[in-house]
């Protein structure tokens, strides 16, 4: 029986915030795109056209507004509902390439692959051939484009993603490439998966300037001077796999919930909606999981700058476990105002942030009772229903009073401008694939013969 190489591939969505925007306005292709962080705080993603104008990476929004409007550079604020669907949809069609992928981010991913060792030439041609049709069908499906490459290690796999940027067609094999060591020796060490700025400046005083560099570095200098970790890049840039695919992430710990507000807010119940619909939200998060929680903590902040500052915490431990959206809604808000305080001068702290975060998790059904205290009331029918509506009609669509009126509930999911509590996004686009009533109207004329 002929032994299999087992090899990795890397597959990358090029500028994917700007590439789900671009997807329903084909317009902007070949337009310079950005994209903002939460509150329209700072840039968070750019096309090559808008990186091309000198748009920098985290720019402050306010200070660049002007300079993006001159230049003609469509801005949007970032739809995590767009995002995190269409990321769904690509996973999708790398399952069809293999039965193993590790989804490492929201637009990245690593698949196993084998190869015949015994005959690399062909294989090496097969795999080219295989990173085209891995671009190739993402882009039928999704209309999202990506990078590929192949190669025995993941490090070496991001390595060769790096070189696909300069490639007309981003596809690369690196595994038998016959100027692999060409491709290291080009790529600063900087720029290496896993090795940060602190450890970048050490090395390059090493004489380690290029992957290659750190690559060629003694087994015992990286360990004495340095740490396993950094041992074990270098031996994946050699080749070593030292990084296996992970399929099965480990078990959640812990499970936050948070967002910046649109406007600094001072009155306790509004920031109780707020944190009534992040524990909610949460609570429908742990149901998918098949999870519960047994530690709920709250938390608002006034933000590091500005006078006066406030960082408030509370946290409460239930009974017992659970998922239960009533239960934990209903504990995170009587927190709340133990956490909102008023400013020694007497004015009000104006928050700009709250948040919920739920620990102590474990598998849902599975809690040991407390003989002195009585378990928290669950209420799994309803909870099923809850979703079921929600998972049919999309969020918000049924909501206990304490996230507030249905008006404003809407007014907060959508993004609407002024909302009472929601983030600042003066710029989003519609949630194309998950709201019916946001689907991109099409129209058709047929004409007689």
């Amino acid at each position: 029986m002929t032994e299999r190489r087992r090899l990795i591939a890397f597959v990358d969505c090029s500028a994917f915030y700007c590439s789900c925007e671009q997807l329903f306005r084909p317009d902007l292709r070949g337009r310079p795109v950005v994209v903002l962080s939460n509150n329209d705080g700072c840039v968070i993603a750019r096309t090559e056209e808008a990186k091309a104008l000198g748009v920098p990476m985290g720019a402050p929004f306010y200070k660049i507004r002007g300079q993006l409007r001159r230049d003609g550079v469509a801005v949007f604020s970032s739809n995590y509902a767009l995002y995190h669907d269409l990321s769904s949809r690509v996973e999708q069609v790398l399952g069809r390439f293999s039965p193993d992928v590790e989804k490492y981010s929201i637009d990245e991913a690593f698949l196993g692959l084998n190869a015949d060792p015994g005959r690399p030439e062909a294989e090496r041609e097969r795999l080219e051939g295989l990173a085209r049709d891995i671009r190739a069908a993402v882009w039928a499906a999704t209309r999202i484009p990506v990078r590929v490459s192949i190669a025995e290690t993941k490090t070496l796999a991001k390595v060769g993603a790096e070189h696909a940027r300069t490639l007309a067609h981003p596809t690369v094999c690196l595994w038998g490439h016959p100027d692999r060591h060409g491709i290291l020796a080009r790529l600063p060490v900087g720029e290496v998966w896993g090795v940060g700025p602190r450890w970048a400046k050490r090395l390059v005083g090493d004489g380690a300037v290029t992957a290659a560099g750190l690559a060629a570095l003694p087994d015992d200098h990286l360990r004495r001077h340095y740490n396993v970790v950094l041992l074990r890049t270098a031996m994946e840039l050699r080749g070593v796999s030292c990084i296996p695919l992970d399929r099965c992430p480990p078990p959640r710990r812990t499970l936050i919930r948070s967002r910046m507000f649109g406007t600094a807010l001072t009155d306790p119940a509004l920031i109780g909606r707020a944190v009534g619909l992040h524990a909610s939200t949460a609570a429908a998060q742990l149901r998918a999981q098949s999870l519960a929680a047994q530690v709920v903590e709250v938390f608002v902040t006034t933000g590091r700058y500005g006078a006066p500052v406030h960082h408030g915490r509370a946290m409460i431990e239930l009974a017992t476990p659970t998922n239960d959206t009533f239960a934990l809604v209903g504990a995170a808000r009587s927190l709340v105002a133990s956490c909102v305080r008023t400013a020694p001068n007497g004015d009000p702290y104006r928050y700009k942030k709250a948040g919920v975060m739920l620990s102590a998790l474990s598998p849902a059904g599975q809690a040991q009772a407390d003989l002195f205290r009585t378990p928290v009331r669950e209420r799994p029918a309803l909870m099923e229903a809850i979703d079921g509506i929600t998972h049919r009609f999309g969020a918000g669509a049924v909501a206990i009073a304490a996230q507030g009126t249905p008006d404003e509930l809407r007014a907060v999911l959508a993004g609407v401008p002024g909302a009472a509590w929601g983030m600042k996004r003066e710029h989003l686009s519609p949630r194309y694939t998950s709201r019916w009533a946001e689907i991109p109207p099409a129209s058709v004329t047929l004409r007689a013969r």
